[in-house]
């Protein structure tokens, strides 16, 4: 099953990515690309480069106060090169790499196992369910042209209903679940001489972490509005930092969950084309997409590099 399910998202990679290509190849032929290389467009994407690097920040917050509220000693200042490092590893084939490092490294910190795991769980659920909701929201404000032939649009409060209500319920059952695999996997080792864990969130932790999980999307969404406004004409017309803020997380939710892509690459690009499309001209999609693409892994390589350097001298020291 799982390895149907791996083929099944190397797939719509591979299928999403020739429609990016062909989309690309249709909007740039004949077009000259060096609009990515001026000094203004340069800035935007340096600004975007920044935001998303910085991003970092807020989930390594998140990070540490779910720990907490686990009851786990867990320090900003580790847990923050730990991330760091460990981002770099979705973009190998099966997009999970990222998330076996942190739980291994994490673990070498003395935080217990269940935890470690529950820790990310939650991250995942409440990154979903923030993306979930800045999407609809943006959907209910300013659907885009692309959007609007699909039948789906019509329902999209009882479909924010219906993800708000199976996030609530997964972040409900998801300690009982960790609780009972990590017995299963070793029922002495974690209780004994160590103080339980609590596994549940309380309310205001809950809130914390979808605040700042919503604002890694904020900050990414406003530095693509600052990318589209470069690359718009002295008279062009730009929609407004919420819509590329929902353009974002909508690309961003559909390539998380598209198992086996690794970054979500392929899916992205396709779904925030078919959302920009209509709105932008379609050579400024093609170059604002490229951008972003640019702009994560330059972002991803840097928190890498850094994560890593500041890793070693904690070993060191």
């Amino acid at each position: 099953m799982k390895r149907a399910l791996k083929g099944l998202g190397i797939l719509l990679a591979l299928v999403a990515g020739i429609y990016f290509v062909i989309y690309a190849h249709r909007a740039l032929a004949d077009k000259d690309l060096t609009a990515l290389l001026d000094s203004k467009v340069l800035l935007a994407t340096t600004c975007l480069t920044a935001l998303y690097t910085l991003s970092i920040l807020t989930t390594a917050l998140a990070w540490t106060r779910l720990l907490h509220a686990m009851r786990q000693a867990a320090a900003f200042t580790r847990l923050l090169p730990i991330l760091a490092t460990t981002q770099f590893g979705k973009y190998l084939p099966g997009n999970v790499a990222q998330h076996i490092g942190r739980v291994a490294l994490v673990r070498s910190m003395g935080v217990q196992l269940s935890p470690a795991l529950l820790s990310v769980a939650y991250e995942l659920l409440l990154a979903l369910v923030a993306s979930a909701h800045i999407g609809a929201l943006t959907l209910l404000w300013a659907p885009p042209e692309a959007l609007l032939q699909l039948q789906i649009t019509q329902y999209r409060v009882p479909l924010l209903i219906v993800v708000t209500a199976g996030a609530l319920g997964a972040l409900l059952l998801a300690p009982r679940v960790v609780l009972w695999l990590s017995r299963l996997r070793n029922p002495v080792r974690e209780t004994a001489g160590i103080p339980a864990a609590r596994l549940h969130l309380d309310p205001a932790t809950v809130t914390v972490c979808y605040a700042l999980y919503a604002s890694s999307f904020v900050m990414i969404g406003y530095g693509l509005w600052l990318v589209a406004g470069s690359l718009a004409p002295a008279n062009g017309l730009v929609p407004s930092p919420i819509f590329f803020i929902g353009a974002f997380a909508s690309s961003w939710i559909l390539g998380f969950i598209a198992p086996g892509a690794p970054a979500g690459l392929g899916i992205r690009e396709a779904v925030l084309s078919a959302w920009l499309s209509g709105v932008l001209p379609s050579v400024e999609v093609v170059l604002l997409v490229i951008a972003l693409r640019i702009a994560t892994t330059l972002g991803d390589l840097i928190n890498f590099a850094w994560g890593g350097v500041v890793m070693f001298r904690q070993r060191e020291g």
